[in-house]
């Protein structure tokens, strides 16, 4: 009786662990909903497998096993999560081989005590130890990888995938290799799963590295083009100047002659026609020189070519963040802004862009464009219109973002492309010492009660395009942001 019952939770553990795995590793969010949608498809397979058991023996249903539950877990995963068909196999194969730790220790405790019910407890033990620290230190870096390219992603589920051919093929199908010691055998497949993991850690960590070398050329780069910008506005401001300064010498001569012969009404319409040719030349927007020159150079080439430009600033001369991050920011944002209306009807176009700074310590910046066409995203992941990877300028922003401890949404419908990032200062400013403190004010108002949560650990969703954090939802009302109890 104790044997059965270990076997039937050891089955079901052992599926769950699968499944869970599976879709986790993909990058499958831990919440509520999910592990209801999972544990409903784990109770279908099992009963679809409990059915094909009845009717065709266990013998015939363990070999069937194979396609009875991955092929399944590969469809429910691919249309329900709308991840690509190869992670999903890529993840379902890496989960099997991740398997093996418990058979392989399973194994080994029969092998020492003989007895079939230290096999299962283990096995059962062993899938939950596994499985947390899957889920504890490998998921980040699994979802990450998976969210590659093909030909990478083909390079990372080689291993996985031929090992899981060649273990039902000589282990599951045959007794190939159960000529002798099965713990023997096994441990193959132990060892596999033990290199795999230590592959992807190697990986992701060189993977990470290459990142940090690209955002730090990135800055530079951006750094670079910022200078070159300003430079640039200053020459053409001067040049501008410079007609001015010339024609106004004929100007003058004209008025003149006009004032001279008494002839008024010519007088005032030649003024009036004067005044209305001399351009705009105010193109300040706000306090900061390093994010008014970006802004105001996007502006003058949006009005070059036919943009409504909406700017509304309200940045200091002093920001809570560092400037060279808001400054990629914006340009990254507004690059890709700029593109997108260049590809727009004309009579769509339009850029505007919102940024200030809020609690003393918080910089939220918005950008919305109009686009025609469709928005390239995979997994997450916003792809480049301008060649076939990901995008730079958004991965750039949500790297920056992440970096000082805010977070950054990107949202699209109804033709309108909507960018919101929130930038955190690492320090509080010596002044406004209890800035946080009358955060929490605000929100206890709202909610109740005062939540404890660090400014650090905020973290920014949008399920309805709204900014908000983790436990304390931002809100534009009237122009100013407040807070609020999240969800």
């Amino acid at each position: 009786m104790i044997l059965q019952l270990l076997t039937g939770i050891h089955n079901l553990t052992t599926l769950l662990f699968g499944i869970f795995i599976s879709a986790f590793f993909l990058g499958v969010k831990p919440i509520m909903k999910n592990f209801g949608k999972l544990l409903l498809f784990a109770l279908v397979d099992v009963f679809f497998y409990w059915g094909i058991n009845l009717f065709t023996g266990t013998a015939f249903a363990n070999q069937l096993y194979p396609v009875l539950v991955h092929p399944p877990l590969l469809l429910f995963l691919f249309l329900c999560y709308r991840y690509s068909l190869l992670s999903c196999c890529i993840s379902v194969f890496s989960a099997y081989l991740c398997c093996q730790f418990s058979n392989w220790i399973g194994l080994s405790a029969l092998t020492l005590t003989k007895n079939p019910v230290w096999y299962y407890s283990t096995r059962i033990a062993m899938t939950f130890i596994t499985f947390f620290f899957l889920f504890k230190f490998v998921r980040r870096t699994t979802q990450t990888i998976f969210s590659k390219e093909n030909k990478e992603l083909v390079i990372i589920g080689f291993l996985p995938f031929i090992y899981y051919i060649f273990d039902y093929a000589s282990t599951k199908f045959s007794n190939l290799l159960y000529s002798g010691n099965k713990v023997v055998v096994e441990f193959m497949g132990f060892a596999f799963s033990i290199g795999y993991l230590i592959f992807l850690l190697v990986y992701f960590k060189e993977s990470e590295k290459k990142s940090e070398i690209r955002q730090y050329s990135d800055r530079m780069e951006m750094q670079l083009i910022s200078l070159q910008k300003e430079i640039e506005q200053v020459r053409n401001s001067e040049q501008t100047l410079a007609i001015l300064r010339h024609d106004m010498r004929h100007q003058l001569n004209q008025i003149s002659a006009l004032a001279e012969a008494g002839d008024l009404d010519n007088l005032k319409a030649y003024l009036a026609k004067t005044v209305s040719r001399i351009p705009d030349l105010d193109m300040n927007f706000c306090e900061n020189r390093a994010a008014d020159s970006v802004v105001g150079y996007y502006c003058a080439l949006a009005k070059r070519e036919g943009v409504p430009f909406c700017a509304k600033l309200d940045l200091p001369q002093v920001l809570p963040v560092d400037e060279m991050d808001l400054c990629l920011v914006l340009s990254n944002l507004l690059e890709n802004a700029f593109e997108a209306s260049l590809r727009t009807a004309p009579a769509r176009r339009k850029i505007a862009i919102t940024a200030y700074v809020h609690a003393e310590r918080l910089l939220l910046v918005e950008v919305e464009n109009a686009f025609d066409g469709e928005v390239n995203e995979k997994s997450g992941l916003f792809r480049s219109s301008k060649r076939k990877e990901n995008g730079i300028g958004i991965q750039s922003v949500q790297h920056i973002a992440e970096k000082t401890g805010g977070a950054s949404t990107f949202t699209h419908q109804n033709g309108v492309f909507s960018a919101k990032v929130m930038l955190c200062g690492e320090k509080q400013p010596p002044e406004t010492a209890d800035s946080t403190t009358e955060l929490y004010g605000k929100c206890e108002k709202q909610c109740g009660k005062r939540r404890n949560l660090p400014y650090k650990k905020w973290k920014l969703l949008s399920p309805n395009g709204n900014l908000y954090a983790k436990r304390v939802n931002f809100i534009s009302k009237n122009g100013n942001l407040h807070a609020k109890s999240g969800k």
